[in-house]
């Protein structure tokens, strides 16, 4: 599989996901407005979900590069 397609991949399931928690949020709240710590809530589950996954993403391409 192509590094492009594993990162199309990747991002898509962490798009995904997030819109999936957006829509948590809204039926918890009875579809009204979200609040702003369920936005930064929000946000910072995504930010994290991307560092996370770009981190080991690195990982294994360094360990790749090592012939580990």
């Amino acid at each position: 599989m192509s590094p492009t397609r594993r990162v199309i991949i990747v991002l898509a399931s962490v798009g995904g996901g997030s819109v999936l928690s957006y829509f948590i949020y809204k039926l918890r709240r009875g579809g009204g407005e979200l609040t702003q710590q369920d936005t930064h809530s929000l946000l910072t589950n995504i930010v994290f979900s991307v560092a996370i996954i770009l981190g080991v993403g690195f990982m294994f391409l360094w360990n790749k590069k090592k012939d580990l």
